[in-house]
């Protein structure tokens, strides 16, 4: 018998059965991204000098910026392919392999091609010292020519994705990470490099990556029974809907890592070890944002599904499931980092003055879970159903809050730029929380069912 009120869209055992299996696969691969870091970060910072370090977070950073502000071709793609796959049409998931891909090669070529203009740019921005700086540089004129494979392994990551695929992600990213930290291990410890150890161990892996992506995305293309060809009649709108989705996340993404570049920048001018302690701190904001992301991308995937397949009670019963794992996980890292961030801090660094630097302020890390666990969860939702203005406004409404804060709260030095920090993550969790009702309320959602 169905439910009726508002215990209709309560999940039911088989949605929590079936994020759980989209969600576990993401969860082990998404935290080894930032296990990754904390590798590079632990082999930097028992280096003999914080410049090491601070040079890796800083060509890290700039290399997010110019990696994720392309992270639309994953988030673009996972979300239109899982409603392709709902809806069972052959044709269109591989033009939407085909389309997104050609996209992402020659969007990487243009990187390497413009790398003499945007390098120096970048480090400039960031205000770091000299010594710092020129590492820093040294870092990102190796790393910067893998940036046709890793926008093209992007593609191929939401491609898996939106067709259910979790395990697949979790093999390619496992892999290749794992093939990065022995990389740098051999560079750094082996041939005895610093930074640039790491950048050309990175580099390596990421090719890796590609190979083994086009390999398991050639495994999907195998089972289906019918020649791909490029249907003109549908190119047109179907590029319409990319380009307008993708702008929105592209404009999205490059506002929130422009926000992370500038907590990165106004550590940096505190001094070397201010910097080096708030990268490390941070280092498991990323962790936690990877953990949480396991579940927004099975929601990305599951809703997006639901909805190609027109299920609305379905929809709901997924968002609200998601939501109840989110928060458990966010409680369980609130507690893990309450109890243990002595631990992680002294695992990740020997260096006194930056230990004692990341102790003092790890209060304000403890509290990131729980209140941006919003934000993760309703980014996946929007991302499946293909929503990205909402995402666009929680980040530009954040961005407003976060510039304002830091004005104001300068005379407090480091612990105020934590506290800006928190009100960015406060900001678009409420935004976000705000545009899921607005939808609702609307039926947005279903517009086109």
């Amino acid at each position: 018998m169905a439910k009726n009120g508002p215990f209709q869209y309560a999940p039911e055992a088989k949605h929590m059965r079936q994020l759980w299996v989209l969600a576990w696969p993401l969860i082990v691969s998404n935290i080894s991204v930032p296990l990754l870091g904390l590798v590079d970060a632990a082999i930097m910072g028992h280096l003999d000098d914080a410049r090491y370090l601070g040079a890796v977070a800083l060509g890290a950073t700039l290399l997010s910026f110019i990696y994720w502000a392309f992270g639309f071709l994953r988030m673009g793609t996972v979300g239109l392919t899982a409603q392709a796959h709902g809806a069972q049409d052959a044709q269109r998931l591989m033009q939407l392999l085909f389309m997104p891909g050609l996209l992402a090669l020659v969007i990487g070529l243009g990187i390497m091609a413009l790398q003499s203009w945007l390098i120096p740019l970048g480090v400039s921005l960031m205000g770091a010292s000299t010594q710092v700086s020129g590492l820093a540089q040294e870092y990102l004129t190796i790393r910067v020519y893998s940036a046709p494979a890793v926008l093209v392994t992007y593609v191929c990551l939401g491609w898996l994705l939106g067709r259910q695929d979790s395990r697949s992600p979790l093999i390619l990213l496992v892999v290749t990470n794992v093939s990065n930290i022995g990389f740098n291990l051999l560079f750094v410890v082996g041939f005895d490099m610093t930074s640039a150890g790491v950048a050309w161990g990175s580099l390596l892996a990421d090719y890796c990556g590609l190979l083994l992506a086009l390999a398991l995305v050639w495994r999907h293309l195998a089972r289906f029974n019918q020649p791909f060809f490029i249907q003109w009649a549908a190119f047109s709108p179907l590029a319409k809907q990319l380009v307008r989705l993708n702008s929105y996340l592209f404009f999205r993404t490059l506002m929130l890592l422009f926000a992370f570049a500038f907590i990165t920048s106004q550590s940096a001018r505190m001094g070397d070890d201010v910097l080096a302690a708030n990268t490390l701190l941070l280092q498991y904001v990323t962790l936690l944002a990877y953990a949480l992301d396991g579940f927004a991308f099975a929601i990305e995937a599951a809703c997006g599904e639901a909805l190609g397949a027109k299920k609305r009670q379905r929809f709901y019963q997924l968002c609200f499931g998601a939501g109840v794992y989110s928060i458990i996980v966010a409680v369980a890292a609130t507690v893990g980092f309450w109890l243990l961030s002595d631990v992680f801090i002294n695992l990740l660094t020997s260096i006194e003055g930056v230990q004692k630097i990341a102790m003092q302020h790890a209060v304000w890390v403890t509290w990131v879970p729980i209140i941006s666990v919003w934000s993760y969860l309703f980014d996946g939702i929007f991302v499946g159903a293909t929503q990205a203005q909402a995402m666009f406004y929680s980040v530009l409404a954040s961005l407003g809050a976060l510039l304002p804060l830091w004005y104001l709260l300068q005379p407090w030095g480091n612990d105020g730029l934590w506290w800006a920090f928190l009100g960015f993550c406060g900001v678009r969790a409420l935004v976000a929380l705000a545009g899921f009702l607005w939808l609702s309320h609307k039926q947005i959602w279903f517009v086109n069912l």
